[in-house]
């Protein structure tokens, strides 16, 4: 800060006008600032937003698809099974106690195994 004197040598007052502009610049400078900042939260929630919905759609998009081929599939090896066992039947039991068997693996696994790997796969996906 600059330093005024009087003539006498004692310290005079900073001019109103210099104040009044340093008031205002500074004012200025906080609500840029403030206006920086919001346009910065603006863009950070748009960047969240567009990857979560893209993150979805990708996502049902590939459960969809994954379903109709294991259907798919599961059918094939069904009458595939059936062929080999002589029993069409036998086939769908096979492939039907298969089925049985991921459930309960799933049902033993669900605690210590497939909810620690979604719950950090969900941690991953919010700190990327």
């Amino acid at each position: 800060m600059e330093d005024f004197t009087t003539q006498n040598g004692t310290q005079a007052e900073e001019p109103k006008e210099d104040f009044k502009t340093r008031a205002t610049n500074l004012k200025n400078s906080a609500a840029g600032y403030a206006r920086t900042y919001t346009e910065l939260f603006k863009a950070r929630a748009t960047r969240g937003a567009s990857n979560a919905a893209a993150g979805t759609v990708i996502g049902i998009s590939t459960v969809f698809l994954g379903l109709f081929f294991l259907i798919f599939l599961f059918i094939a090896i069904g009458f595939w099974l059936g062929d080999v066992l002589e029993s069409r039947a036998a086939g769908f039991f096979c492939v039907a106690g298969f089925f049985a068997l991921m459930i309960v693996l799933i049902f033993a696994l669900r605690k210590k195994v497939i909810v620690p790997a979604i719950r950090n796969m969900i941690i991953k996906k919010v700190y990327e």
